[in-house]
């Protein structure tokens, strides 16, 4: 009876890290999707703040990083979107989308010769 006991206790333990995962995976698309709206607005600077919402939440999603390359792209900050746009690609398996994303930021490095 203790065994069954011992093993209640360990699944217990689990299922509320599971839930935790879960809430904050809802919680950050719930940021990327109002950092898309404000995006859609023009407005780069509130987008921006939500997409690192999102990162903070979720920092292995890569959509999150390349939503905020191209958001940092607008605001001019190229060498912050680089960074950005490289940490999309190292967080994706499905590289295509981001590796565009990379390849627009290093030309507009280069382009405007940023300090």
């Amino acid at each position: 009876m203790a065994a069954t006991a011992e093993c209640d206790v360990v699944m217990a333990a689990t299922e509320p890290e599971l839930l935790e995962d879960e809430d904050a995976k809802r919680e950050a698309e719930s940021f990327k999707e109002q950092g898309n709206a404000y995006y859609a607005k023009k407005d780069y600077n509130e987008a921006y703040n939500y997409y690192t919402k999102a990162i903070d939440m979720c920092p292995n999603n890569a959509s999150y990083y390349g939503n905020r390359a191209a958001t940092l792209m607008m605001l001019g900050r190229f060498r912050e979107a680089l960074g950005d746009a490289q940490q999309s690609v190292r967080d994706t398996s499905e590289k295509a989308s981001a590796t565009s994303h990379l390849g627009m930021q290093w030309r507009h490095v280069v382009v405007s010769k940023e300090p």
